[in-house]
Formats: structure tokens, sequence, C-alpha cells
């Protein structure tokens, strides 16, 4: 048997990556799977960085990883993002350069962030004016039909999901280890919401079967509420703290 630690969208949320990190340890976990958006936030792009490079761990890049890139040379008006290209070192922006967009792993996971050809859209939800909803048994057939591996890992709706297909495939959206809740905008505004505060991961077990089991870590989450009210991002803090939106974000009242 072999156990795998599934985590993604830590967006500079040291305190909540050492929690899972810890977690993590005291499992036989024998691979870290890390889905990307690493720095990208509120919080601390650079402590963040750190910690992941010292925990042998395989890799890709999200969107705001390849945002963080693409606005090395101009001046961003996306909020946070100046911030946390002057507090990362040269060394973390050459990992950064590094990260994959994609990858598989022991020919069981296709490992993405978003969806297997773009790391800006979701796999498993489809945004209406009426809401988010789970995209049906059919469409995510067709969405994941050139994925030759059993289960496709993505992330960046920051909600953990577990989806079985009816063509025996599996596809997983661990939560967000960082950021539980966050407020979208394009064609319509909406929410992403996981409802509890908790640092976010899943734990698959490979043997004879595929075993699955979503985790919930506690951490101090008042502190984290905290820091990025001190950084300036009020909607952040409200965001880590209760892990859906505030009354005065709540969309349609």
């Amino acid at each position: 048997m072999k156990t795998y630690a599934i985590i993604s969208d830590i967006h500079g949320n040291s305190l909540a990556l050492q929690a899972v990190l810890k977690d993590i340890a005291s499992r036989d976990v024998d691979q870290i799977i890390n889905l990307g958006d690493h720095v990208f936030g509120a919080l601390e792009p650079e402590e963040t960085a750190k910690q992941i490079r010292q925990v042998p761990m395989l890799c890709i890049s999200g969107n705001t990883d390849r945002e963080i890139l693409e606005s090395l040379d101009k001046p961003s008006d996306k909020e946070n993002m100046e911030r946390v290209k002057s507090n990362l070192s040269a060394e973390s922006i050459a990992w950064l350069r590094q990260l994959p967009p994609t990858a598989v792993c022991d020919d069981i996971f296709f490992i993405c962030h978003g969806t297997p050809d773009s790391d800006n859209e979701y796999l498993l939800e489809k945004v209406t004016r009426n809401g988010v909803f789970v995209y049906n048994d059919e469409e995510l057939i067709e969405k994941t039909a050139h994925v030759n591996q059993r289960v496709i890992l993505c992330g960046h709706s920051h909600v953990n999901r577990l989806v079985y297909l009816s063509n025996g495939k599996i596809i997983l959206n661990p939560g967000s280890v960082g950021l539980p809740a966050y407020l979208g905008n394009g064609e319509h505004r909406f929410a992403m919401e996981s409802m509890t505060p908790h640092a976010k991961y899943a734990l698959i077990k490979v043997d004879d079967d595929i075993n699955i089991e979503l985790i919930h870590c506690a951490y101090d989450w008042n502190v984290a509420s905290a820091a990025a009210k001190a950084n300036g991002s009020e909607k952040w803090s409200q965001f880590l703290l209760q892990g859906r939106m505030p009354k005065d974000l709540r969309i349609g009242e």
C-alpha cells in the first residue's frame, strides 16, 4: 500500500501549512502532492515558500503562481500582488519558474490546478447566474475524456469535493490549505465557501482499491485573520475567520 497526501491552495498561509504538514508527519505518508497557488495572498509569501521547499513534495503551478511571474516586470492592480512580489526572494521566484502546469504521478494521478487544460477554470464547478453547481456525470466524463489516469486531482475552487464518475474515474479537490472562502468575479459574481475555517487536505491510500479521506486541520485562524487585516485585506481576514461569505458580502441579500 502507498499513501499520498494531497494539498492545494496554500495562498501564503504559513500557519495553516504548518498545521497540515504536522498532521501529515503524524501519518505514514509516502508522497505529498501539491496542486499549486502556493504564496499569493494577504499573509506570508516568502515564509510559506521556504516551508514548502523544506519538505519533499511534487508541486505544480497554480494560476496565481503564474500571475506572479507574469507581473514581475510591470505593476499590477491585483490586490496583494505588489506586496507579495516585494516579499519574495530571488530563490523563491526561481522556484516558482520551474513549476510545471500539470503532472502525472505513478500513472495513477493526473495532477492539475484548475482543469487539465487551464489553471484558471474550474473542473468540478459550473458558475451560473443562479449560483455555483457541480457538473453532472456526463459533463465531467466529457471534460476528462483525454485523461488516462484513474484519479484526477484538481484545486482552484478551494472547496473540498470528491466525485466518483460512472466510468470508474475519480475527481478529487482536497480543498484549500490556506483560504477557506473567497468572492469570485467573472461573467457572474459568485462565492466559493468551504463552510469551515479549517486547513484542508486529503489522504489517499492505494492498494487493491483506492481509499480517500478528506481532512480538516484546526489551527489558529484568529491569528491568520488578524495578520490579513493588518496587511490591509479586510475581506481575506473575514474569509479566514469564517470559511464563508460575511453577511455584508453575501450575494443576493
